[in-house]
């Protein structure tokens, strides 16, 4: 489990560095934006073009991000219901679920997405649009990590006896 750990801690700090870095770009690139179209009646196209990236890639990153914390949007109130063993069994299952669902239509798809994308050319930027759709396999090998991390750790901490009904430590179902 140390291993996982010292993997996900790493991931963790990269994606919260890359998101932030791309939301401080994507300010001022949209800062940029509006003075120079209102002020000057000059729109710059490559800070809207580039703010377009930079925003998918920061989503991109900020839902892989969640999904590891397991901070996101849950409905738990059945599995709240559960005991312990089933309530780990549901969520193992919903990270098997998807961890199959992000690696075939993510990573797979994402990957056949963005190839498939080289040779569209962005004309404010001059870069191929396949570099705004390379966030979704990058994320979505990020978020397969993610399901497996957790489904360790949802076994060990049920052997630990750290899981209750109504655990707030769910996250995944």
């Amino acid at each position: 489990m140390k291993v996982l750990n010292g993997i996900k801690s790493v991931f963790d700090k990269v994606l919260a560095v890359l998101g932030t870095i791309c939301l401080a770009i994507m300010t001022v690139m949209t800062t940029y934006q509006v003075i120079t179209r209102y002020f000057f009646s000059a729109p710059s196209a490559i800070a809207d073009a580039l703010s377009q990236f930079l925003f998918v890639w920061m989503i991109m990153f900020g839902s892989a991000y969640v999904y590891g914390s397991r901070e996101h949007l849950t409905i738990d109130l059945l599995k709240d219901k559960f005991p312990p063993k089933m309530n780990m069994i549901v969520e193992i299952v919903t990270n098997i679920c998807l961890f199959c669902f992000v690696c075939i239509v993510c990573v797979y798809g994402g990957w056949l997405y963005a190839k498939s994308q080289v040779k569209q050319i962005d004309p404010s930027l001059h870069i191929s649009k396949s570099v705004m759709y390379a966030s979704i396999p990058f994320t979505g090998i990020i978020t397969c990590f993610y399901a497996v991390y957790n489904t360790v750790r949802t076994i060990r901490e049920y052997k630990a006896g750290k899981r209750k009904t109504g655990d707030p430590l769910g996250g995944t179902a």
